[in-house]
């Protein structure tokens, strides 16, 4: 990853004193992570649709017409600059995009984890947008993609969530996901778990 794009981004979206005070609690401070693992052996009953909301893989083009269109999306709709994603799944909520995740695999950008081969992936940068929060959806769009990964022979699906972001936790527990692990990041610096 390249931190320096990272920062650019935020800049761009933030303004330098947001961004300043970002560098100061994200390099400069000990955070602790929550680590989070799904076992993808049966997901067909984690996996139901809810009124009004739909999913889909996303593609580069509509994720960049997205961005042109709404200016005031957060960093987590720029991941594939910032992090080299390339992999993201779109959820909407009436028709209205209203949220954003990523899936990294073996060889790809991994804040805390290394992959011992193919059969597993992260799942992370989740994010749904403040107008759309409360219904529930990051824990199904969650348990959709994890039932698109099983079904692509995928073993394990693992996440890191900030011990402060308390919703996206309470969000990860209310799925197949479960605590593994915590780990804290010294500087930015984490030693990374292997699955």
């Amino acid at each position: 990853m390249n931190k320096y794009s990272e920062l650019m981004v935020y800049f761009k979206k933030k303004g330098l004193k947001d961004t300043i005070a970002r560098i100061k609690s994200r390099y400069f401070s000990i955070n602790e992570f929550v680590l989070f693992r799904n076992d993808l052996k049966d997901t067909s009953s984690m996996y139901q649709l809810i009124p009004d909301v739909e999913y889909r893989t996303g593609t580069l083009e509509e994720l960049i017409e997205y961005r042109n269109e709404h200016i005031d999306l957060p960093r987590e709709f720029y991941i594939d600059q910032t992090h080299g994603g390339k992999e993201f799944y779109l959820g909407f909520y009436k028709g209205e995009l209203a949220q954003i995740c990523w899936v990294f695999r073996k060889g790809e950008y991994s804040r805390f984890f290394t992959f011992k081969d193919d059969s597993s992936c992260e799942v992370n940068y989740i994010i749904t947008l403040p107008q759309y929060r409360g219904k529930g959806i990051s824990a199904y769009i969650l348990n959709y993609i994890c039932d698109k990964l099983a079904k692509e022979e995928i073993k394990v699906a693992v996440g890191g969530i900030a011990t402060g972001n308390v919703l996206m936790v309470k969000g990860m527990k209310s799925t197949g996901f479960y605590e593994f692990k915590r780990v804290k990041s010294y500087f930015s610096y984490i030693n990374k778990t292997y699955t």
